[in-house]
């Protein structure tokens, strides 16, 4: 029958797109055979699963071709055991090792770990979690969802949940990748015919799947379909899957609803803007890192200059470090003051529309569609009225181009959004300190 079974692959390879036959039938090698059956080795369930489903039935009929006889196919998992496959690892077309510890997706970056992220009140509740799930994968909380604005830590905690993972269980195989890069791989799968690979590194290779940024997805239907399978596939197999976005699962724009749905299916966790104390924190454990000697005058006030972002307070960090060295002078005080008061002016110096729609979208964890959409819900009118506050004040705009600007308003439209945000700034203590913080965010204080 090993002879047949060449022959019959000889068969298919003349019947299949090339791509097919090296993805799902190439790797196929017989392990048992008599006049009545036939038994394939495959790598694992998932595979067998596959092949039956789309290819079972091509099988036959080249076997047919080849013996003239019905012959029964049956399909053996590789090794014998889970064990024995783990200690083995995965094997490649050309049947050499290839190690479980190797990332499937894009690489962890190193120093994303638990042990360097920096934990307070804004953020202690998601690292608990994100902690919880490494020690105990599929088991504590499957899926969990981690959101939060721009530059908070969501990716470091994501990360640090994989390298956790991979120092204790180094079998599981742990695929990372970012929203933007899955959309990407989809599409391009697409258009060379090799979807079914795709699937199969997702679907089949995968024990641990971590996505970052999954708003990438928005708008990208045939991604979205993609990744609901995907996601089906590996929570029905009891496989861990960790994701973040920038809002509230429920709240991602253009996202189908069974998808957000199922992102709501287990852990829902936030990452605020972290508070002075733990900014202080954060920039002085960078600098000892980096191995820069930062005085705690210096470091506060960075904190105090750069409040919503750990992304934006880490770069002033680095320019000013960078000021010091360059010029060989100490790391004062006075630098620090002198360096951030340029990043303010390079900032009022590209101050459009743009950018104050962007930075205040940020601040709300909202998208810019949200602040020119028609909604009139508080909690995105409210950031809409700042805007239009902002660009009246600092832009110079003409009430018609910033109601342009924000979906098409009209002229008395806007009028009266800046009247209605002037008294809530008068009565709301809240909503002012929160204008504050945007204006020194984009350098207009």
């Amino acid at each position: 029958m090993l002879e047949t079974w060449r022959q019959t692959l000889d068969v298919l390879k003349t019947r299949l797109d090339p791509v097919q036959f090296e993805t799902w039938l190439s790797p196929l090698k017989q392990v048992e055979g008599t006049e009545g059956s036939l038994t394939l080795e495959v790598p694992d369930e998932f595979f067998a699963r596959w092949v039956r489903d789309n290819y079972l039935d091509i099988i036959k009929d080249a076997v047919w071709d080849t013996t003239r006889c019905h012959v029964g196919i049956d399909f053996k998992i590789s090794g014998s055991g889970g064990e024995k496959r783990a200690r083995r690892g995965k094997s490649d077309r050309d049947g050499q090792a290839i190690s479980r510890h190797e990332d499937l997706g894009e690489r962890l970056v190193p120093r994303f770990t638990f042990d360097t992220f920096v934990v307070g009140p804004s953020n202690e509740v998601g690292h608990s979690a994100c902690e919880m799930v490494a020690e105990n994968p599929a088991g504590s909380y499957n899926p969990m969802f981690i959101y939060g604005g721009v530059g908070l830590g969501k990716t470091h905690l994501i990360q640090a949940v994989g390298h956790e993972i991979r120092r204790r269980f180094p079998d599981m195989r742990i695929l990372y990748m970012s929203g933007e890069s899955y959309v990407n791989e989809i599409m391009t799968a697409v258009k060379n015919n090799r979807l079914d690979a795709v699937r199969y590194r997702y679907r089949g290779q995968c024990d641990v799947l971590l996505v970052d940024d999954i708003q990438y997805l928005a708008n990208r239907e045939f991604a979205q379909e993609e990744f609901y399978h995907t996601f089906n596939e590996l929570y029905n197999a009891q496989k861990q899957i960790v994701i973040t976005g920038d809002q509230f699962p429920s709240a991602i724009p253009k996202v189908s609803e069974r998808l957000r749905s199922r992102f709501g299916w287990g852990l829902i966790v936030d990452i605020g803007p972290p508070e002075l104390e733990l900014r202080v924190r954060i920039v002085q454990q960078k600098a000892a890192r980096e191995g820069v000697k930062l005085s705690d005058d210096v470091a506060s006030y960075l904190a105090s200059r750069f409040t919503t972002s750990v992304r934006d307070l880490e770069g002033a960090l680095n320019r000013v470090t960078a000021h010091a060295l360059i010029r060989k002078i100490p790391l004062t005080l006075d630098l620090a003051r002198r360096v951030t008061d340029r990043i303010v002016t390079d900032r009022r110096g590209r101050l459009t529309t743009d950018v104050v729609l962007k930075i205040v979208a940020e601040y709300f964890q909202l998208q810019v569609s949200d602040l020119k959409s028609a909604r009139r819900h508080r909690g995105v009118s409210m950031p809409r009225q700042i805007a239009i506050h902002i660009l009246r004040k600092h832009t110079g705009a003409s009430l018609q181009s910033i109601g342009q600007a924000l979906g098409g308003r009209s002229h008395t439209t806007v009028l009266s959004a800046l009247s209605r945000i002037e008294k809530v700034i008068e009565s709301e203590p809240a909503t002012e300190r929160a204008l504050k913080d945007i204006e020194r965010q984009l350098g207009m204080s």
